[in-house]
């Protein structure tokens, strides 16, 4: 299925939670963002989800991971495991967020807060 089939679809709900959870591995920004919101949205949280959000992470270069103005797939990522809020998922955010420069914690900040809103 091409990528961007993929995102609707995920968007729109038609995927499952593991399936959802197969998709943090497409190498496809808009794929991305769209099962990271699922896993948001269903407050979805074990080991594999974790993983994979701090390997995400990682991908903060705005030149090839932008998604929106200033922010990349990491800065999502991130936020991400801020939001599902469960005790494991905290520990890695705050983990990160001790290892961002400022410019990057107010991108994240911003982004957690849109999540819960």
């Amino acid at each position: 299925m091409k990528p961007l089939s993929l995102s609707r679809e995920i968007r729109e709900g038609k995927l499952n939670d593991l399936e959802i959870i197969k998709c943090l591995d497409i190498h496809h920004n808009q794929v991305l963002v769209s099962a990271i919101d699922q896993i948001v949205s269903r407050k979805l949280c074990n080991e594999k989800i974790i993983s994979r959000l701090v390997e995400i992470s990682e991908f903060r270069d705005p030149k090839v991971n932008k998604l929106f103005g200033i922010d990349t797939i990491g800065h999502y990522s991130i936020a991400a495991l801020g939001t599902i809020n469960k005790p494991e998922s905290k520990l890695k955010y705050e983990e990160l967020m001790t290892n961002l420069d400022e410019w990057d914690k107010e991108i994240v900040i911003r982004i957690v807060n849109n999540m819960n809103n």
